[in-house]
């Protein structure tokens, strides 16, 4: 809804500006049918007769208005609430709250009290000379700015509020420029939110509200209010009369509108002559007409053979088609076939692709029935070793009890000779030494009893030395595995490094080996809704090459898969990964734009996502949804990543990953646990090719790196490998000592022994008493017991060494059955690997010949495609000729024997008796008629047209007429209100006057007695003082925004030339005249104090400081 862009008189006044013309245009419409050749002075012309009553009619409509109208009635609607500037003028910001009613703004010079109209009127659409402080609008940004931002913030409540349900209570305008000339507006709602850019928009809401800020009556600034108040002249005076009131404008377009009709009623005469033209083009088209309807007969014959040539190239096209159904025919049965073998191929494939499958697990049942015979040929062979030592150990034994048989028979022959000595001893009597004797028998026995301790001793270091050979030998035998795969790892390492120099810059070669025919298989496929994007790793580009092995070891398997956004897509994909033998994880996805900011950890933390430089959004969108890439820190120091992690749970973040210094590739992974604990997590080192776009110059220097810490690594292991060999050996030389000192301490001990038994026995031959022969005896006794004992364990050392042998014989025959099972086994696998090559081998052809086949019914699908397309497109022919023929005429049979070019011959023959028949006459028959319609048509409508331009140009007239009536009668209204309210502001103050406004000659002036005798002759302003003049002016003015309907009224300095009485009567006055002004707004600007005013809701005191650098506020 807009309101009229002039709002001139409140409803009041216009209810009684309605009663008082109605009985006028009454009359007036009845004595007047056309308008009259007057001057529009004349029209307008005022009455100088009806000056008193029409100002005795104005005393009663004031005398009335004033009885209902109430005081500091505030508009709900249309007023400014505040104006705020930036960089305008003198100020960096000034923000200035007006009141709804009266607004003083006060101030020094220089102060910028003028730059808050200035504002107003940029802000709301004025230009920039219309405030005639600058030509464009850049001359008003403060000097040293770029640019400049206007805000006016408008009242917008009530019934009457402009669009409530979009703006608000309230409706910003801001206004912006800059120093290169560019400038714009916003409208925003009372919440901030902007609703348009337009200017147009803006151009609206200030016809809506009646915001007048062009009319110099509404905002008069310095220079106008100078030129109105102290300078204008009569004439100048009723310029702005006509201004302020709008009525020069309502002047300018009944002009237009009389000038309009002029041309309107000029171009009656042209119109008719060209009716006469014609209805006389109409009769000559009518002969012609009636002339051509002679010829008919021929022209049905024509018609026949027309019908007849439409219907014979129906046939010819019909026949076409039928060709294209049986080539579908043969398609068909075509397909059928080829659909058979596909079949018979697809059953052949199912059968060799099962045998394939079942010869594998054949292999693979062999490869599993091998390692447990490898394994029991393992213990096996172990058993051997053991018997082995054990059999040796026997024959060690064996020798040292022969050894012993020999010391015992060397006993027995000792002992008989002592028997002798003994006997021949007896015979002559000995005795000098037997005490030293019986001290080296004792020494002798305690030399004994050490050699036994320390051969006990020495004997239970045994075990200690047989566990740590054990322990070396296992040690051995567990660290061999780490060392091969170490080994392995540094064969794998080198043969990647020779393949990434090799394939330097093909970035497909990390996937799988089909990928790229899957990538071109999907771009060559137009069957999809949308192509699917992938693989995700091809679409990454890693800026910071560091944490590759990282990220490739935790993105895993996504980086191989593909993104849809259908599952007919994703169908479709996987069934095409089938075909090509590229199987990848599918993702389905969709392409909804979100935002992510607020679930993003701290700036200051390196994400994963940051350092990804995507290229396709469907990508960025599943690895933050599957990988929470965006959540994901990077940090390179390990102790650094755990004390940023442990020191509290951080905001956003599900994980951070560290790089590991001591494994070149490796890292840690960190994250939160229940109840918040930190928990890490080992990275292993990602061995593939890098599946992400980076620097591959620092991934060979990478590769080479983890070339030469693998072969490190593989040194030292080396270096590992050697102590525990070394470790092995010195076990062994130790137990070989600690047997060559076994057999040390049992001969030193059997030495001891001998020396004691030595000793005693010539101490027993010592001896006197002949307990010394039974002594002898009964060592001879002992020792053939001993002897016997030896002798015995001698045999038992033999039946040990020969069941060792026998066991030692088993352990190699099974030894050897194990091999030969081994071996066995081994050509099992070779011929199961045999049968399944050439299964492979029949498989691949089985699956050439089935996907040849698929090939070949492709094809054929494609050629039955285009011979249903072919058919179609006949059809269509068929279809479309059929319709226009049907156009020509419903179906009729040819003729026998009739062909195309027949018929066209014979109705090419009548055509040309017919053209020359058409030649003489001027055109064919339809033509003909189409032309006397035309004809007829043109003219009905040339007439109808100049009928009603005709009651338009009346109807036009009477309007005009009326409309000029009730200017005059609405001008003398105004002038009436003007004068009575010009009469009671100067009776305020105790003058009188009279406001004089001629409008025929265009001039409006005053007449002031500055008391109010009667006796006293008027005077012109230019006899009064200063102060009078402005006072008068001042009362001049406030009748006429009495006559105006704008909310908003601006006045800049008004009292510059008054004097201390004169100012505060005007004040007083204009305080008054304002309060009764229903719903206006009042912004007046002095450079003078206001301390005779008194502030309360009606009045409102702005003092503005002088601008200093910084400021940001007003003090009021």
């Amino acid at each position: 809804m807009k309101r009229p862009r002039a709002r001139l008189l409140d409803e009041s006044s216009e209810e009684s500006e309605d009663e008082a013309l109605q009985g006028r245009s009454q009359i007036d419409r009845s004595k007047r049918a056309r308008i009259s050749e007057g001057s529009h002075d004349d029209r307008i012309s005022d009455d100088s007769s009806n000056d008193d009553i029409e100002e005795e009619q104005a005393t009663q409509f004031r005398a009335q208005q004033s009885k209902r109208r109430k005081d500091d009635v505030a508009a709900e609607n249309g007023i400014i609430e505040s104006i705020s500037c930036t960089n305008f003028m003198c100020h960096t910001y000034l923000e200035v709250t007006l009141g709804p009613l009266i607004n003083f703004i006060i101030g020094h010079n220089g102060s910028g009290k003028s730059a808050v109209l200035t504002a107003i009127t940029l802000c709301l659409g004025g230009r920039a000379i219309s405030t005639n402080r600058g030509a464009s609008l850049k001359s008003f940004i403060k000097q040293g700015q770029e640019y400049s931002t206007l805000c006016v913030k408008l009242k917008n409540q009530g019934e009457t509020a402009y669009q409530p349900e979009i703006y608000g209570e309230s409706i910003l305008v801001e206004r912006h420029f800059t120093k290169a000339g560019t400038s714009g507006f916003k409208l925003k709602s009372s919440s901030g939110r902007i609703i348009s850019t337009r200017k147009a928009d803006l151009e609206d809401i200030c016809d809506y509200f009646t915001l007048q800020l062009d009319n110099p009556m509404s905002v008069l600034t310095q220079d106008m209010a100078r030129q109105f108040l102290n300078h204008s002249n009569p004439s100048d005076k009723y310029k702005f009369f006509l201004k302020g009131t709008q009525l020069e404008q309502l002047g300018h377009d009944y002009d237009l509108i009389t000038e309009n009709l002029d041309k309107i009623e000029a171009g009656f005469s042209r119109f008719m002559h060209a009716i006469e033209n014609l209805k006389r083009e109409y009769r000559k088209a009518k002969e012609l007409e009636a002339l051509s309807k002679r010829h008919d007969t021929l022209r049905q014959k024509i018609k026949n053979f027309q019908n007849q040539m439409a219907w014979a190239q129906i046939e010819v096209q019909e026949q076409k088609l039928e060709e294209h159904e049986a080539d579908l025919r043969n398609s068909d049965e075509l397909m059928l076939s080829i659909q058979n073998d596909i079949a018979n191929a697809a059953e052949s494939f199912q059968e060799v692709d099962g045998l394939h499958d079942h010869a594998n697990v054949k292999v693979e049942d062999a490869r599993t029935e091998l390692e447990p015979l490898q394994s029991e040929k393992e213990i096996s062979r172990q058993n051997h070793m053991k018997a082995k030592a054990d059999l040796q150990e026997s024959r060690m034994e064996q020798r040292t009890i022969r050894e012993h048989l020999r010391a015992s028979d060397q006993r027995i022959k000792t002992a008989h000779e002592g028997i002798k000595d003994e006997y021949r001893r007896l015979e002559a009597a000995n005795g000098g030494n037997h005490l030293q004797r019986l001290q080296e028998i004792n020494d002798a026995k305690a030399a004994v009893d050490e050699c036994r301790t320390l051969a006990t001793e020495h004997n239970n270091n045994l075990r200690h030395l047989e566990e740590d050979k054990r322990s070396a030998e296992r040690a051995i035998k567990e660290f061999l595995p780490a060392l091969r795969r170490k080994e392995n790892e540094i064969n794998e390492g080198e043969e990647r490094l020779d393949n990434m120099m090799r394939d330097r810059g093909q970035q497909l070669r990390g996937y799988q080996p089909n990928m790229s025919q899957l990538i071109k298989a999907v771009a060559q496929d137009n069957g999809f809704q949308n192509k699917p994007v992938g693989p995700i790793g091809n679409h990454i580009r890693l800026l910071q090459p560091i944490w590759s092995s990282i990220l490739e070891k935790s993105l895993g398997g996504a980086l191989n898969s593909f993104v849809v956004t259908s599952k007919l897509d994703q169908t479709r994909l996987s069934a095409l990964m089938q075909r090509i033998r590229c199987p990848c994880p599918i993702l389905i996805g969709n392409t909804a734009a979100f935002d992510i900011s607020s679930h993003e950890p701290d700036p200051s933390y390196l994400t994963a996502l940051k350092i990804l430089e995507i290229d396709n959004d469907l990508v960025t969108r599943q690895l933050i949804i599957n990988q929470g890439i965006e959540q994901t820190i990077l940090i390179e120091s390990m102790p650094e990543a755990i004390e940023t992690m442990d020191n509290g749970r951080l905001r956003n973040v599900k994980q951070c990953f560290s790089i590991n210094d001591s494994m070149r590739g490796a890292g840690i992974r960190l994250t939160y646990g229940w109840g918040g604990t930190l928990s890490s997590t080992y990275v292993e080192p990602y061995r593939g090719q890098s599946r992400m776009k980076t620097d591959i110059e620092f991934q060979i220097n990478e590769q080479r790196k983890l070339v030469q810490d693998l072969k490190n690594q593989r040194r030292d292991l080396e270096n590992r490998h050697r102590g525990l060999q070394t470790a092995l050996k010195h076990c062994q030389e130790a137990i070989v000592r600690h047997q060559r000192s076994s057999r040390d301490h049992r001969v030193e001990t059997q030495r001891a022994e001998d020396k004691v038994d030595v000793l005693q026995d010539a101490l027993d031959r010592e001896a006197v008493e002949e307990g010394r022969l039974d002594a002898l005896k009964e060592g001879l006794l002992e020792a053939e017991q001993e002897k016997e004992v030896q002798e015995n364990s001698y045999g038992e050392a033999v039946l040990a060494i020969d069941r060792l042998t026998e066991v030692l014989r088993t352990c190699a025959e099974c030894l050897e059955r194990h091999d030969a099972g081994i071996s066995g086994v081994q050509a099992k696998i070779r011929a199961a690997e045999s049968k399944a090559l050439k299964l492979y081998n029949q498989r691949m052809a089985a699956l050439q010949k089935k996907n040849k086949d698929i090939q070949h019914l492709e094809d054929e699908t494609r050629r039955r495609e285009e011979l249903e397309n072919d058919r179609a497109d006949q059809y269509a022919v068929v279809e479309q000729w059929t319709a226009k023929a049907i156009q020509v005429s419903p179906r009729v049979s040819v003729d026998p024997g009739e062909t195309t070019d027949t018929l066209e011959q014979k109705l090419q023959r009548l055509v040309t008796d017919l053209e020359q028949h058409e030649s003489r006459i001027g055109g064919d028959p339809r033509t003909i008629a189409a032309a006397a319609k035309n004809a007829e048509v043109a003219m009905k409508a040339a007439e109808e047209k100049f009928k009603s331009e005709e009651r338009l140009a009346q109807t036009l007239k009477h309007s005009v007429f009326n409309r000029q009536d009730r200017l005059k009668l609405f001008r003398n209204h105004i002038s009436a209100r003007a004068r009575l309210q010009f009469n009671y502001l100067l009776s305020e103050r105790g003058f009188r006057g009279k406001l004089t406004i001629a409008h025929k000659q265009r001039m409006l002036d005053l007449d002031v007695q500055p008391d109010e005798t009667q006796d006293g002759i008027g005077r012109k302003t230019k006899t009064l003082s200063g102060g009078e003049k402005s006072f008068s002016t001042i009362c001049l003015l406030l009748s006429l925004w009495e006559a105006m309907g704008a909310p908003i009224r601006c006045l800049d300095e008004f009292d510059v030339f008054m004097d201390s009485v004169n100012r505060d009567v005007s004040l007083k006055m204009m305080i008054t005249a304002a309060a009764r002004s229903v719903q206006k707004q009042y912004i007046l600007i002095t450079p003078q104090a206001m301390g005779s005013v008194s502030v309360n809701d009606s009045v409102r005191i702005i003092k503005l400081s002088d601008p200093e650098r910084g400021q940001t506020t007003i003090n009021f």
